[in-house]
């Protein structure tokens, strides 16, 4: 890894009063520049497997304590998709339904239906919501940990 360059440069400077002598430092960002762009690079696939083991977790609260089961079909089609990165952004997708659970959506947005508790519509809406609540904190101290340790 480069070194950082310093350079210590003197001059005067005059601004409304009398002449001051002024003392800087002055950094070559080249080195710095290098470190920071090969940390990003390592920075977005390990957002990418942390915010994936957090989808994970919040489709397993899902499953476990709040999508209804009659026969199961619905629950099994709970899924998360492998993140996807678009330059800075990386997203990761989870969601139920499909040939064995079309009816999903149904499930999750029809608030009147009865559900026996725990169970309940919006049964992937909540456990997001309760993630959210720390989410970004969570993030980046393991992304530090991933990063650094």
């Amino acid at each position: 890894m480069a070194t950082p360059r310093f350079a210590v440069f003197t001059g005067a400077k005059r601004r409304q009063g009398p002449v001051r002598h002024l003392l800087g430092l002055e950094l070559d960002m080249a080195p710095l520049e290098a470190v920071l762009t090969a940390l990003a690079e390592r920075a977005a696939p390990a957002a990418a497997k942390l915010l994936y083991q957090e989808a994970e977790a919040i489709m397993t609260v899902s499953k476990e304590v709040y999508c209804p089961v009659k026969w199961g079909a619905l629950r099994d089609s709970g899924h998360v998709e492998l993140p996807e990165q678009r330059g800075a952004e990386v997203s990761v997708t989870l969601g139920y339904g499909g040939p064995s659970a079309p009816y999903a959506v149904y499930v999750h947005e029809d608030v009147m239906l009865h559900h026996r508790p725990p169970t309940q519509a919006k049964f992937l809406e909540r456990p997001m919501l309760e993630a959210a609540a720390g989410l970004e904190e969570r993030l980046a101290t393991a992304l530090y940990a991933e990063m650094i340790g």
